[in-house]
C-alpha cells in the first residue's frame, strides 16, 4: 500500500519565506531541528541538544505554519530518518529539510517510525529513490508513493511498542557504561591521590 493512502505527506516550512524581524506582531517560535532529531534517535544519553534555534513570525501567519503535534512523523529528506513527535516537541516550528507524515487512525506513528528506519524493504526503496541524483534528497513525491506493509493496529501497536523499548534499553545500557567509566576514573583519580600522600 502507498504512504499516501494512509498518511498525509507535506513538506516543513521555507525558514527565509516566512521569517521577519522581532516586533511586537511578531511571535518567537522554536526550531524543530537535525540535532534535536538525532538526539531522538541517537543511544547516548550523553548527547543534548545545545543552542535552541529560533525564529519569529508574523502572529498572523501561525494557523498556517507547520507545528510539531504528537502524533506526526517527520522524516529528514537528506538524512532518511524518521521520528515520531512526542509530547516535548509540541508547538516547534517544522522546516522544510523534513517531510511531515500525518498518519490516519489505521496507522501507528511508532510503527511507522520503526519501518522507516529499519524495515529492509523500506530501505532499499528509500535507497533506489535517492540514486543518481546529485544530492541524495527524498521527494515528497517519493515518500507519498512508498510502499509500506500494514498489519493490523494491534500488531503495529507491538512492533512500535518494542522499537520504543529497544530503544530505551540501549540509551539505559550507554548511560550505565557512562556512570560506570565515570565512577572507576573517581576511584583511580582518588586512588593516585593516596599514593601521592603517602
Amino acid at each position: 500500500m502507498n504512504l499516501e493512502k494512509c498518511a498525509s505527506v507535506v513538506q516543513g516550512a521555507f525558514l527565509s519565506r516566512i521569517q521577519t524581524s522581532p516586533s511586537l506582531e511578531a511571535v518567537k517560535l522554536p526550531v524543530y531541528t537535525m540535532k534535536e532529531m538525532n538526539e531522538w534517535l541517537s543511544p547516548d544519553p550523553t548527547s543534548s541538544v545545545e543552542n535552541q534555534q529560533d525564529v519569529h513570525v508574523d502572529h498572523d501567519r501561525l494557523g498556517s505554519l507547520p507545528l510539531a503535534k504528537e502524533g506526526l512523523v517527520l522524516i529528514s529528506l537528506i538524512g532518511q530518518r524518521a521520528v515520531a513527535l512526542k509530547q516535548e516537541h509540541v508547538g516547534k516550528l517544522i522546516p522544510s529539510n523534513f517531510a511531515i507524515i500525518e498518519p490516519t487512525s489505521e496507522l501507528h506513528p511508532d510503527y511507522l517510525e520503526w519501518f522507516i528506519n529499519d524495515h529492509p524493504d523500506c530501505r532499499k526503496q528509500l535507497k533506489i529513490a535517492t540514486q543518481g541524483s546529485s544530492i541524495a534528497a527524498l521527494s515528497i513525491q517519493m515518500l507519498r508513493t512508498l510502499e509500506i506493509i500494514l498489519p493490523s493496529m494491534d500488531d503495529q501497536v507491538k512492533i512500535g511498542s518494542v522499537h520504543r523499548l529497544l530503544h530505551r534499553k540501549n540509551r539505559l545500557l550507554q548511560e550505565r557504561i557512562v556512570w560506570e567509566q565515570q565512577y572507576i576514573k573517581q576511584q583511580l583519580i582518588g586512588y593516585l591521590k593516596e599514593e601521592i600522600n603517602r
